[in-house]
């Protein structure tokens, strides 16, 4: 999954000398945490990027941005607080390959740029996006955990199980934590009782099952009493 698919398009830009106070109003009516700044003669052109972060800075010691009191004043222009020629990804970048820059470098976007035009920017709002979409965990269906050893095939079992009552698998992860191997699978569909009951009834080791709806928190479902 490419970038281009999950980055935002209608960007909130300014221009290095507009002032502090009205990128901070500007990106409260938003509700956005990142400025991309401009060229004034090329909006394509990025120079910079300012973070929220950076404006509570520039404001005076014990005065909030957007406080009566900050915007009555003048204070600096974005030019002096934005961080020059920021980290840019290309479009055509990998979502995995993305998310791994904010978190190695602890970025909060990343602006995209193809071959020296921006195009879209890149949050961790939209790395969830693309991450619960791919997995399938905000569909309807069920999340389930469990425990994979070598010689195991409870992953095909499941997917068996699944096919069985209509439901369709989306993802698969298999992970390693504190010397055990666990998978987390999604299956998308209408729920059943009989694909949870054949799932805990399965000898396997099935440590949770959770169901979802198209909308609304997830919810365990409890293993079998009888």
């Amino acid at each position: 999954m490419d970038t281009s698919l999950w980055m935002a398009r209608d960007l909130l830009t300014v221009t290095p000398d507009t002032p502090v106070t009205l990128a901070t109003k500007r990106m409260a009516e938003r509700r956005v945490r990142h400025l991309l700044v401009v060229s004034p003669d090329d909006a394509t052109k990025l120079l910079g990027l300012v973070s929220s972060h950076d404006l509570y800075l520039a404001a005076d010691p014990g005065i909030h941005p957007l406080s009566p009191r900050a915007l009555d004043r003048e204070q600096h222009t974005i030019g002096e607080v934005m961080t020059p020629r920021p980290f840019s990804i290309p479009s055509n970048t990998s979502i995995a390959a993305a998310a791994r820059i904010l978190r190695d470098k602890k970025f909060g976007c990343l602006p995209v740029v193809d071959r020296g035009v921006l195009v879209g920017v890149l949050t961790e709002h939209d790395i969830l996006r693309a991450f619960l979409s791919m997995s399938g965990a905000d569909q309807p269906g069920y999340e389930v955990t469990c425990v994979v050893n070598e010689d195991d095939n409870v992953l095909d079992s499941m997917n068996v199980l699944a096919t069985q009552r209509g439901l369709r698998l989306t993802s698969a992860a298999v992970f390693d934590h504190d010397g055990k191997r666990y998978g987390v699978v999604h299956f998308v569909g209408k729920q059943s009782d009989a694909f949870v009951e054949s799932l805990w009834r399965s000898g396997h080791k099935i440590l949770r099952v959770q169901a979802s709806e198209a909308a609304g928190l997830p919810r365990p479902v409890p293993a079998p009493t009888r």
